[in-house]
Parts: structure tokens; sequence; C-alpha cells
């Protein structure tokens, strides 16, 4: 799922508010977004468009609408939320394309311009390997991934459902 840039994300439901219930609603948005779990976030959600769907019901379709992917990085560790949370190494991968490519105004062939693409992401993946990973926020990544059905079940599992269907 395409995870909306946070300050997007709030310029589009606070474009739909009146001036004067913007600071209050911009809070109640942003304790959902940091909110210290997946769950408490959703909770927090739920709360806000009770209270405000009646009130504002243009902002509220825009916060439903992308609320889930604006939740996402509360299903990874704590320690690695910001850097899921914040578009900024991307972003500076972008300018640094275009601060290259102005300098060489046409390439020879398309080879020459994907390999000036690749060094620079290589550069850029370099800095992404800052993040440090315990064996517990591992454990935590393995689980999300096997919830999103990125991975098979663990043995474990399968074992248990075999279990249970005999």
């Amino acid at each position: 799922m395409l995870r909306p840039d946070p300050l997007t994300f709030l310029y589009n439901i606070v474009a739909k508010l009146p001036s004067e219930a913007v600071p209050e609603v911009k809070s109640h948005i942003d304790t959902v977004y940091r909110a210290p779990t997946y769950e408490a976030g959703q909770k927090l959600a739920t709360e806000v468009l009770e209270k405000y769907r009646e009130i504002y019901p243009s902002a509220m379709k825009a916060f439903s609408e992308d609320l889930e992917a604006c939740l996402v990085h509360l299903r990874c560790p704590v320690v690695h939320r910001k850097a899921f949370r914040t578009t900024n190494l991307l972003e500076r991968s972008f300018e640094e394309e275009k601060r290259r490519t102005k300098v060489i105004p046409r390439f020879f062939d398309e080879k020459s311009c994907l390999k000036l693409v690749f060094a620079t992401l290589i550069r850029v993946s370099q800095r992404w390997q800052r993040i440090r990973m315990s064996p517990f926020e591992l454990a935590q990544i393995d689980r999300l991934q096997r919830e999103l059905g990125l991975l098979p079940p663990s043995p474990s599992v399968v074992k248990e459902r075999n279990r249970r269907a005999a």
C-alpha cells in the first residue's frame, strides 16, 4: 500500500476544515498518527471519526480514505518507525538525481543514465543500512511479513494448524 506523506495527508484534511476548527482537529489527527501501537491508532481514529464525521463530513472522508496507509508504520518495530514514517531519504535521492543530471543534460544512451541512477541509489541505500536490528526487532518484522502474507507461515503455525485439522 502506498503511504501518503504525513504532511500531505494532514494538508488534505485541513483544507476541508473551517479555519476555527483546524487546531483542534489537527491535534486529534496528529495523536492518531503518533499512537504507540497500531491497535491504539485504529481505536483513536475511530474515536476521531465518530466525533467529527457529522460536523466535518468531507474532512473525515479524506481522513478515513488514507487512514490505513498512514497507520502502517505503527506495525513496525518502535525504533524503526521514524525511518519508515518519513520519506526524507527517498526525497534526498531524487534531489541528488536532479542535481547530477543538470550537469549532464543529455546521455549518450540509456545505459549511461541507468549507471548514474544506480550509483546514486547504491550510495543512498548505504545510509539506510545504518538502521540496526536486534533479534527481537527481526522477529517483529518476520511476524509482520507473515501477517501480510509476504512469507509462508512459520513451521510451528503449520504444525498447529495440522494438529487442529486432525
